[in-house]
């Protein structure tokens, strides 16, 4: 399912702007909003976001027609002390052969060179300036907000703290650190990946599994039941219905999980904005 970020679209000054958040067990929360400039709406530009390697992601504009019209890939490690490192790379080969029809089969445009900014530390960001359209008012650049995951529950967002998930009385985590989005997962190995979302999403099978009361989720999925645990409260409300969907092929390829390019199979949770973090 593409992302098409028009729900978190929102006027600063006169400028139309997008913002999205991405949740990670590595402890680090991605706050990414792109500035489009101001647009004369003849081209309407949309905002993607996909997994590439183990420490970075892709970002992806597309036109009205669902063509890249831009993309590059962004990459965020730990340098030192609560410091992070933020490097552009171009979308290459790699980036070619993973969308390959991004451009109607043409290379499409993107950064010229790697390009490492500042390092940050939690709560900074930094802007890039990546690329205009004359005569469209299209004036593109990113802003990148680094993190770390607190333990408060956020209005609106489903949160594992340290989350603890047992399958038929088996314990399977390893708990780790916060993640809090619209959208949220656990990736079991020799299982897959379940997904989580407070209410049923639209082309994708989730089903009212379960429920959550204040700190437990539990539900029954395909003849397994599942007791999940987390050190805080997982809704802002008391509780509520938990919907799930199970894809028991999903591999981990390209999501951050404890390291910055850890690529054993292990247990991670992830949240976030949207699903095609981790679903086509």
């Amino acid at each position: 399912m593409r992302t098409v970020l028009r729900l978190s679209a929102f006027l600063y000054g006169a400028a139309l702007v997008y913002s999205q958040t991405v949740s990670l067990s590595n402890g680090i929360q991605l706050t990414l909003t792109a500035n489009l400039g101001q647009p004369t709406g003849q081209e309407t530009l949309t905002v993607d976001l996909a997994p590439a390697s183990g420490d970075s992601f892709y970002r992806i504009f597309r036109d009205q027609n669902q063509v890249a019209v831009f993309a590059y890939e962004l990459g965020v490690s730990r340098s030192g002390d609560a410091q992070f490192r933020i490097t552009l790379r171009p979308a290459g080969n790699e980036f070619a052969a993973k969308f390959p029809n991004a451009d109607t089969g043409k290379p499409t445009p993107t950064v010229a060179t790697d390009r490492s900014l500042p390092l940050l530390r939690s709560g900074e960001h930094s802007d890039i300036d990546l690329f205009e359209i004359p005569g469209m008012g299209l004036k593109v650049s990113d802003s990148i907000q680094i993190s770390l995951n607190d333990r408060r529950p956020r209005s609106g967002a489903i949160t594992f703290t340290s989350l603890r998930v047992a399958v038929n009385q088996h314990q399977v985590s390893n708990p780790g650190a916060t993640v809090a989005g619209r959208y949220a997962m656990f990736y079991i190995p020799g299982r897959g990946g379940y997904f989580f979302s407070t209410d049923a999403v639209p082309g994708k099978a989730f089903v009212p599994a379960g429920t959550v009361d204040q700190n437990r989720m539990q539900f029954d999925l395909e003849g397994d039941s599942f007791d999940c645990v987390s050190a805080t409260p997982i809704f802002a409300t008391l509780g509520g219905a938990i919907w799930v969907y199970h894809d028991p092929n999903y591999k981990p390829a390209g999501n951050w999980t404890k390291g910055a390019r850890e690529t054993s199979d292990v247990f991670f949770i992830a949240a976030a904005d949207t699903l095609s973090w981790w679903l086509p």
